[in-house]
Parts: C-alpha cells; structure tokens; sequence
C-alpha cells in the first residue's frame, strides 16, 4: 500500500530533521489509535500515530501533559527512555490533514521489543519492577500540572451509574441472555463497595492508567525493560488502580473473549507482586495501600466486566465487536477472572 497521506504527513514533521521518509508501515495492536513506524533516511526511526480524538476529545491537551511529564522525568534522571515527540519546521506537534485527523510523530525507541504474549514468567516481574520505579519517580511531581485526558476515566461510581442505566435501557432479548452475568455482578458488588470507602484514604499518585503488557518496551532479549510507552492517560490517581490493571491485564490467560476452564494465572500474579514490591516505590506506599493491593485488582476486573456487559446490553455502541454476542464473551472473561482471584483469599 503506497499510504501517500501518512508519508505527506510524516514528511511535514521530519523537514524539521531535514529528512524524509523512505518507508512506511503499519504498527498492529493498538487498539485506539493508529500507528505507523516511519524509516527516514540515515537509518533513522519514528512512530507516527492518527490521534483517536473521539477517545481523546483535546489532543493539545495530552500533549501538554507529555511534554510535562518527560521534561520532569529527563530533569530526575530517570533510567528508562522517554517519549520524546517530534514537532515540524513551525514547532508544532500536532498537525491536521486535509481529511480532518489529527496527526502526531515521537521518536521510535529502537531497538526494542513490544509483546503481547509473555514468553516466560520473569517478564511480568521485570514489568513490574519498572512500573513501579516509574511511579517512584513522578511521587513529587505537581499534580496540578496535569489534567485528566479523559474526564471521568478512574470514576468508578460514573461506571456503576452507567451500568445501572444500561439495565433500565437495554435490548430485551439481550437482558435475557445475560440474567446470569447480572445475578454475578450484583453477587460481588461489595467488591467496589469496598473499594469506594476505601478510596478517599488512599494518597493520590501520578499513576499511567494503561499498564498492560504491550505499553513496556524490553530490551531485544526480552529480558530487561528499557521503556514504558503510551503516556496518554497519564492522571492523578491511586495506586490500587494502576497495579491492579497491570494485574487484570498481565495474569489474563488466553484473549480477552476466549472462554476456559482457567481465566487467570496466580504465578503471573506472584511474579508482578515480587517485581513491584522489590522496586522503589515499595519505599513510599502506606499501609493501606499494601494491604489492599488486591482489592484494587478486583475492583478493577469487576468494573471492566461491568463495562463490557453495559455495551452488550445498549447494543454495542463503544467498543468494536466482531459479532453480537462479543461483549458478553468479554464480561463473562472479566467475570470468570474476578472469581478466580477471589479463590485465592
């Protein structure tokens, strides 16, 4: 595919380099924008990604915050590479084309390995240790200085809003069809009781918000971390939720919609456990924190399942399905996991 608009675009950005782009290919696996990787001449290499701006309403916004965040980073010393965005000849980092889709370009960090499988149990713990160094190293940072790049993102008491007007709303064959999933989500609701009475004790961090496998970038080997991607959602935040997706995200066996006898995995979960708490912001959580590290987890798995079976129920409308029973797949997925790692107690 010759892709003459993204090379145009990228084109824009690397004058400001005094290159130009000699290939162009299509990134898979982001789910929210897309993204290309751009070979410019003299062996030079970058991301360059189509802003998702019905997910991300204010992109100038999440640049600002970015710009924030590595300038903070860079200034702590902090080990990891950062994302450092490319702005063109007229400085700016954000540029709109012809069709109305809002462009952006970083600096690829190469050579490096993404993936979206683990290939052995100490990658979760290499995650893990960096993830939490990533927060030890933004403890002291203004959290004024950053906005939410998606109102309402961490709002749990909105979902269950949301979940309960889905319910009064939906499709009736489709309430039907998942009277089972309604009965377990009220079955476990104390799970984000708890977790809401909990909230306002718990210190407010810099957390990254989107902590799964795909967003670390590891060394060749495949052993060490050399960066965390995909600052997007970068916001003021607990903890408990930042963990306890990676959680959700790492231990999952198998996709997000398969259906097995085992959804979730307690030795990635021993491993993430080991790696955070070996890192440095072991140092600087409080008690309550530690203590409840797997209430955050479930909460977190209960509420995406919530997400899932409120979008099967209105007909789909937010996340991509592949045929209609999709989503309840999903919710029956997060659902399974959510009572796997209850057994563990």
């Amino acid at each position: 595919m010759n892709r003459q608009l993204e090379r145009s675009v990228a084109n824009d950005f690397l004058k400001s380099l005094g290159t130009r782009v000699q290939r162009i290919s299509l990134l898979k696996g982001g789910l929210i924008h897309k993204t290309f990787l751009v070979e410019a001449m003299n062996d030079m290499y970058f991301v360059l990604q189509g802003v998702n701006t019905q997910v991300f309403s204010n992109p100038n916004l999440v640049v600002m915050n970015q710009q924030r965040i590595a300038k903070y980073l860079e200034q702590k010393g902090y080990p990891k590479i950062c994302l450092t965005m490319l702005a063109n000849i007229d400085e700016r980092f954000l540029l709109l084309d012809h069709k109305g889709q809002t462009w952006r370009m970083f600096n690829a960090i190469f050579p490096s390995k993404s993936l979206e499988v683990l290939g052995k149990h100490s990658q979760a713990f290499a995650a893990a240790k960096a993830l939490s160094e990533f927060h030890s190293y933004l403890m002291d940072f203004p959290k004024d200085q950053l906005q939410e790049s998606i109102p309402g993102f961490l709002d749990f008491k909105k979902r269950r809003k949301d979940y309960r007007h889905s319910l009064k709303v939906a499709i009736p064959y489709r309430l039907t069809q998942a009277n089972d999933l309604i009965q377990k989500l009220g079955e476990h609701e104390g799970i984000l009781t708890r977790y809401l009475q909990l909230l306002p004790k718990l210190p407010v961090r810099i957390i990254h918000a989107d902590p799964k496998l795909s967003n670390f970038l590891f060394q060749e080997d495949g052993e060490e971390i050399c960066a965390i991607i995909d600052w997007d959602t970068i916001m003021p935040g607990s903890i408990l939720y930042d963990f306890g997706d990676m959680i959700r995200s790492f231990c999952q066996v198998g996709t997000e919609d398969s259906q097995q006898k085992k959804a979730f995995n307690p030795q990635i979960l021993k491993e993430l456990l080991t790696g955070y708490f070996e890192g440095p912001m072991n140092n600087y959580l409080s008690d309550l924190e530690r203590e409840n590290i797997l209430l955050g987890a479930k909460a977190v798995i209960y509420i995406q399942g919530l997400r899932f079976l409120s979008d099967y129920l209105i007909g789909d409308q937010y996340y991509w399905v592949e045929d209609e029973n999709h989503n309840l797949r999903r919710a029956r997925n997060q659902l399974q996991m959510l009572a796997e790692i209850s057994s563990l107690d």
